[in-house]
């Protein structure tokens, strides 16, 4: 008698991992629509706040010179007062012209700074509030990023431990056939239920194609060994549905990991709020409604095996 084990515990922790990671996944696209709205309104106020900031900065610039001119003309005013007490009556009305003509350049490059002076106040009046907003807004906005991000990374390693716990069941799954079947060898190593998730693009058919196998290898062995039979009258119009299944499942898959890979760029590698041309609340739900048909098609397909996998153990006799 080979060696056979019941796998049906890692189906069930699969299947758990699924539960939970449903819920993290709708509350994480809660958790994202609340960020998109702080982002739109961060998007939205975006012009007027660096059009304030432009503005503000723009009217200091005179300034510098402002200040620079009149700390010239009141070091000439001070020079030329201070040579005029010691000044012969013949250079006396020259410095005297001097410095009344300084005097009222002085008077211009002050009055011209004051002027500068009080656009600048007004264009702070008017920038100050719209900076409040402005930082409000960001830091609303970084904090319902951070929650978004705490929840996708949470839900990120329960997708991982749902792998992995899923890989696992595949992987003892082909261990029984491969302790079974002489014909196995041929087929795809164990081992391969880990790596087929790993390997970019590669992963992209692989872990259906080794599920697949399984799947069929075991319908195989049964029907072999009269475990399972289908009756004469019957075989012609006997339809396998178990690879559109498997076909739905991971196009589902497929469907939803791409989808929240658009999300994800949108949101955070793009210019300006999510979905900029789309409606956020359609493109939620399709995502939940995508991952719901997805886990409600994989827990069919778990439970399935597991009644081939139930067989095979209550029949390990005949192997």
């Amino acid at each position: 008698m080979k060696k056979i084990t019941n796998n049906a515990l890692w189906s069930r922790l699969t299947l758990l991992l699924n539960i939970l990671l449903l819920i993290l996944f709708v509350v994480s696209m809660l958790f994202l629509m609340k960020f998109d709205k702080t982002n739109l309104k961060v998007v939205e106020a975006r012009p007027a706040y660096e059009k304030a900031y432009e503005n503000f900065v723009m009217a200091q610039h005179p300034l510098k010179q402002d200040s620079a001119e009149v700390d010239y003309y009141q070091y000439k005013l001070d020079t030329l007062q201070q040579k005029l007490p010691k000044a012969d009556k013949a250079s006396r009305k020259t410095l005297e012209e001097s410095i009344s003509v300084t005097k009222t350049t002085l008077a211009e490059k002050q009055k011209t700074m004051k002027e500068h002076q009080d656009d600048v106040a007004a264009k702070e009046a008017e920038y100050t509030p719209i900076k409040t907003q402005w930082d409000n807004l960001n830091n609303d906005n970084a904090k319902t990023k951070s929650a978004f991000i705490a929840l996708a990374v949470i839900t990120f390693v329960v997708f991982l431990c749902k792998i992995f716990t899923f890989a696992t069941w595949n992987f003892k799954n082909s261990k029984n056939l491969h302790n079974i079947a002489h014909w196995m060898k041929d087929g795809m190593p164990a081992w391969m239920s880990y790596v087929s998730w790993l390997i970019p693009v590669y992963n992209l058919i692989k872990p259906v194609s080794f599920f697949k196998e399984i799947w069929e290898e075991t319908d195989y062995a049964l029907e072999n060994k009269g475990i399972v039979n289908i009756p004469e009258d019957k075989k012609d119009s006997f339809v396998d549905n178990s690879g559109i299944h498997l076909s739905i499942w991971w196009i589902l898959t497929l469907c939803s990991v791409l989808l929240m890979n658009f999300v994800l760029y949108k949101t955070f590698f793009t210019e300006g709020p999510l979905f900029i041309k789309a409606n956020h609340g359609n493109m939620t739900i399709a995502a939940i409604v995508l991952l719901v048909l997805c886990l409600a098609e994989e827990f069919y397909l778990l439970i399935s095996y597991n009644k081939k996998n139930k067989m095979l153990v209550d029949n390990a006799d005949k192997f």
